[in-house]
């Protein structure tokens, strides 16, 4: 392979099968400003073994299949250095070039596992090959490179700080955000002046009054994008609004909130017997309802709602409100449903122990269904509350549907309610399936909870899993789209307590 006279720029990076596989443009991002990248024969291994893996999920096949495709693509164009050690001493990176700022790829010299690691894992061969790397490195010009293995995996990087190697998760592709915290919340709390409240109140009748923005301060108004639910604070009385961007007005609730004309105040609206507790869950609940608004992304602690606020808004929309009275079918009283292909429910399927469930028996439903109990549990309290069988409704209508995170790919799915719960333990290649797949009549209302401890997929954490890459990817995206961050814990105070643990 010809060197030119380029030289290197003295960093050389060892992606292991993890980085690559969580965005695959990272291998392009690495091999730049003359860099060395170097392939491992166990990623090549494990990447070819990810292809056809019938344990991960679509997008970690085909994130694996791209990654290989880019290293054939380097192959046929003469690009991989076969003799490390003689890149090192040349101090020069491949390609007809001279002036091209790209890097170099090169092949793992060969070797043994060495101490104190055997070569029983792929994680000891990918910091054996690494020290291998590093130990020519230092050979051929001491001092000159400096050896970086770049990983997702906390194991591998933890041997890696074990036996001197510099170690660094993958930066590019990442969202820069310094706690959960920094994510989207989806909501503003402002302090006004009780003129500017007395002025939405007396403005028009209820149902029709809006806030121009003119009427805040520019430092709240500067916080606002799209569907931003608004809590005006004046003294002890609060207002509950939403941010249309259009008028560059706040506009009332008008699904999740009533105008109570007894006690002239707004009163949260029960849905299905289930009433929003605080001004968040009216929040949630009036995005949800709202027709205009297609999806709906919600995340907060263990034990705020979110899988019962969703399966009531998405039962009301389906069924409406159960009652013994009957209207003719053209009755302008009677429930319509907008979405004929009723309900799909959905949970990334990932354990919360090491201990796995094994080969379930039964059909697909019967399989599937021990991952969507949650569901399933808030739809029969929901049936008790209302004395009836929403579950048999459906059933009998065929109106709800299980989905498996394997079975997306190529999927349409179209004028239906979508549910997904737990979406923190799904990666970016479920985040891009998972929402490629959803037509303009569908409504989809995603959940899950930031916090660490109820992340239970190993290969993602609070700034790389599917929730947050959605909640950033779609913040202000426009009117379709609203969010909303929970914050309270209502299952009593056991469950707070368990906070602490």
């Amino acid at each position: 392979m010809p060197l030119d006279s380029a030289p290197l720029s003295g960093t050389v990076y060892i992606p292991d099968t993890s980085s690559l596989v969580e965005n695959p443009d990272s291998l392009d991002r690495l091999l730049t400003d003359g860099n060395v990248v170097v392939l491992l024969h166990q990623v090549i291994e494990e990447l070819g073994r990810l292809q056809a893996s019938r344990n991960k999920s679509e997008g970690v096949r085909a994130a694996a299949r791209s990654v290989m495709r880019n290293i054939l693509t380097l192959r046929g164009q003469g690009l991989i250095s076969h003799d490390i050690r003689e890149l090192f001493q040349a101090g020069a990176h491949a390609g007809s070039d001279p002036n091209a700022k790209r890097g170099t790829l090169a092949w793992e010299p060969e070797g043994d596992t060495m101490a104190p690691y055997d070569a029983t894992t792929g994680d000891n061969l990918i910091v054996a090959g690494a020290r291998r790397v590093a130990a020519v490195a230092d050979e051929c010009a001491p001092g000159r490179y400096s050896v970086v293995v770049v990983s997702e995996d906390s194991n591998v990087l933890l041997k890696c700080d074990a036996v001197g190697l510099r170690g660094e998760a993958l930066r590019f592709g990442k969202l820069e955000l310094d706690s959960p915290k920094a994510v989207y919340q989806g909501y503003i709390r402002a302090e006004v002046d009780p003129s500017v409240m007395r002025e939405f109140l007396d403005g028009a009748p209820p149902m029709e009054r809006s806030l121009a923005f003119d009427a805040l301060d520019p430092t709240i108004t500067e916080r606002l994008m799209w569907n931003t639910g608004v809590i005006l604070q004046a003294g002890d009385d609060e207002l509950l609004l939403r941010a249309d961007l259009e008028t560059r007005e706040l506009h009332e609730l008008r699904y999740a909130l009533y105008w109570d004309r007894k006690r002239l105040t707004y009163s949260p609206r029960p849905i299905l017997g289930m009433t929003p507790r605080d001004p968040l869950q009216c929040f949630a609940m009036e995005f949800m309802l709202d027709p205009a608004v297609q999806l709906v992304v919600l995340d907060g602690p263990a034990g705020s709602g979110k899988t019962r606020l969703m399966m009531a808004a998405a039962l009301h929309q389906l069924l409406g409100q159960p009652t013994a009275m009957r209207f003719s079918r053209n009755s302008a009283l009677a429930h319509t449903n907008r979405f004929e292909n009723g309900m799909f429910l959905l949970r990334p399927e990932h354990p919360s122990s090491n201990y796995e469930l094994g080969y379930l028996p039964g059909d697909f439903n019967e399989k599937v269904s021990p991952w969507l109990e949650p569901f399933m549990q808030h739809m029969r309290a929901l049936s008790a509350i209302n004395e009836h069988d929403f579950m048999a409704e459906l059933e009998h209508r065929k109106m709800m549907h299980m989905l498996s995170t394997s079975l997306l790919r190529g999927l349409d799915i179209e004028s239906s309610i979508v549910l997904v719960d737990e979406l923190q333990n799904g990666d970016r290649h479920l985040a891009k399936t998972l929402m490629s797949r959803f037509c303009e009549t569908s409504k989809v209302v995603l959940a899950g909870c930031l916090d660490p401890v109820q992340i239970d997929n190993p290969y993602v954490d609070w700034r790389s899993n599917a929730l947050t890459r959605v909640k950033q990817t779609y913040k202000g995206f426009g009117p379709v789209v609203a969010q909303i961050s929970l914050e309270n814990n209502y299952r009593g105070p056991i469950s707070k307590k368990a906070d602490e643990l």
